[in-house]
């Protein structure tokens, strides 16, 4: 049941959010594409907007498809604050990418989110031949509680019949939900994420406290072998961040699962520094971003794979 206060405070954190604005973005003139497109997907959870990004060039096969999941500690947050770094993943890189718009708590506490994102992931793969994309060539990813989702997702996706998530971004993501945030330490003074915060979105994002020992929840408890067959990932992590331990607890964990991690901490970044700066650290990290899912991608699609001697 969702308490007055907080579905209140909820939506002041929101309109605050909304107002927000990255100090470091893409041009737009400078990744021109064929299209961007508002699409509206139903679901289980509800109808979902989403944004498409077409990029200009041509392609003679299927496309392969990034899923977006944005920050905002599952209560905040929306797809817009990622824009000009889907439009540039699109355009460099030349497949779709899809930018959502997930549901939200408290109002929708978890799992709602997750299941979701997942939907969505499915409805893609589901549509494939209208959309012109390969639903074995498919990657999520995303920043903070998007990267918590994109793990999620991920997981979900495992032994899929229909579809093959080949690559995750996890991006200074909060993996272990269940810890208590005053355990959560950075070496600066005033760090970006502070334990009232974080409880409060803790708060709003389980109906019940026992739910964030849930794998699904807190990617970093799930045992080695509920890691084993999953994609690879990149794993951005940030030297001031409070979330930085987690991070790199999840990095090791899925390696002891034989799972290929990317992993790259940033010197000198907090939280969220892939919108906020420092400049040069966020074009690094959107370059590693960019070159991982390249590689990704330019690995045979498993439908091909199959078939092979």
């Amino acid at each position: 049941m969702i308490k007055p206060l907080q579905f209140i405070a909820a939506k002041l954190l929101r309109a605050f959010a909304k107002r927000m604005k990255a100090s470091f973005v893409y041009a737009s003139a400078d990744y021109p594409l064929q299209a961007r497109q508002t699409r509206y997907i139903d679901t289980p959870q509800g109808r979902a907007r989403a944004l498409f990004y077409w990029p200009l060039a041509g392609c003679d096969e299927l496309r392969p498809v990034y899923l977006n999941l944005h920050g905002g500690g599952f209560v905040a947050g929306v797809p817009e604050h990622d824009d000009s770094y889907c439009q540039r993943l699109a355009h460099n890189l030349g497949f779709l990418v899809v930018n959502l718009d997930y549901v939200l708590a408290p109002e929708h506490p978890f799992p709602a989110g997750l299941n979701q994102c997942f939907a969505v992931l499915e409805w893609l793969a589901d549509n494939a031949t209208e959309l012109g994309i390969d639903p074995w060539r498919m990657a999520v990813g995303g920043h903070s509680a998007g990267g918590n989702l994109s793990a999620g997702v991920a997981a979900l996706a495992r032994n899929h019949q229909r579809l093959r998530v080949v690559h995750q971004v996890i991006d200074y993501a909060a993996l272990d939900l269940a810890a208590p945030a005053e355990s959560k330490t950075s070496p600066l003074a005033k760090p970006l994420l502070r334990p009232g915060l974080m409880n409060f979105f803790m708060s709003c994002y389980f109906s019940d406290p026992v739910q964030a020992l849930e794998p699904l929840a807190s990617p970093v408890l799930a045992e080695i072998e509920q890691l084993r067959g999953l994609p690879p990932a990149t794993l951005i992590t940030a030297e001031y961040d409070v979330l930085r331990a987690e991070g790199q607890a999840y990095a090791a964990k899925l390696r002891q699962a034989g799972v290929a991690v990317q992993e790259r901490m940033f010197v000198g970044c907090d939280h969220m520094f892939t919108h906020l700066g420092p400049d040069e650290s966020a074009e690094q990290a959107w370059q590693l971003i960019e070159d991982s899912l390249r590689s990704a991608f330019a690995e045979p699609p498993a439908w091909q794979t199959a078939h092979l001697p």
